[in-house]
């Protein structure tokens, strides 16, 4: 099975869904990042080049504490604004999607807070016309925004350590005023508490 996980930063795939490829990446599933932007105005102090630089190095090993084999893939489209060319970023990913052909695609829910996360859908649905007539399961995952909704739950209790290490990786990020430690940590223990039955767990809504 191939796993897309789209991530519009570097960190969002830790935050919202890296338990769960984790888990696919010991399952023996092959899993591939795609990261929509490469995040600079996480850095916007810097100049963008630089800026690229330092997240994607981050998100590299992110991946790797992950456990997966595949490189990321970084389409660097403008942070903030991925929404203003939808039909530039599909046309950048149809040919990650062509090449990989995946069973499931995990992305952020379209009711998500941030602008390049509300993106993501049309932009994987554009992407996706045109293409292969068995459309990819699509699974939405949360980040800045809790689900009000969701329908499937992976226990990510065994491999939380890896996830919270993957955070890390961003180091980056973790300077600023938000504490994403401690908030995906509270999130993801809420979630097993009352969704899963256990320590911890990511919880996905199916996307049409």
């Amino acid at each position: 099975m191939t796993v897309l996980a789209i991530a519009p930063h570097p960190d969002d795939e830790s935050i919202g869904c890296g338990g769960t490829l984790h888990l696919h990446s010991k399952r023996g599933d092959r899993v591939v990042v795609v990261f929509l932007t490469s995040g600079e105005l996480g850095l916007k102090h810097l100049p963008r080049a630089e800026a690229w630089r330092i997240r994607e190095r981050e998100a590299r090993q992110a991946v790797k504490i992950l456990g997966l084999a595949a490189n990321p893939i970084f389409l660097r489209r403008p942070d903030w604004c991925v929404g203003d060319d939808v039909k530039g970023a599909a046309l950048a990913l149809r040919p990650v999607l062509k090449r990989e052909s995946p069973e499931l695609i995990l992305l952020p829910h379209p009711a998500e807070w941030h602008p390049d996360h509300k993106a993501a859908l049309p932009v994987v649905r554009a992407a996706l016309k045109g293409g292969r007539s068995r459309h990819p399961v699509l699974r939405g995952y949360e980040v800045w925004t809790p689900l009000l909704e969701y329908d499937h739950v992976e226990n990510i209790s065994s491999v939380m350590s890896h996830k919270l290490r993957a955070l890390r990786a961003h180091k980056s990020q973790l300077k600023g005023k938000f504490d994403y430690v401690r908030a995906l940590t509270g999130l993801n223990q809420f979630r097993g508490a009352l969704a899963g039955n256990c320590h911890y767990a990511e919880v996905f809504q199916t996307l049409q």
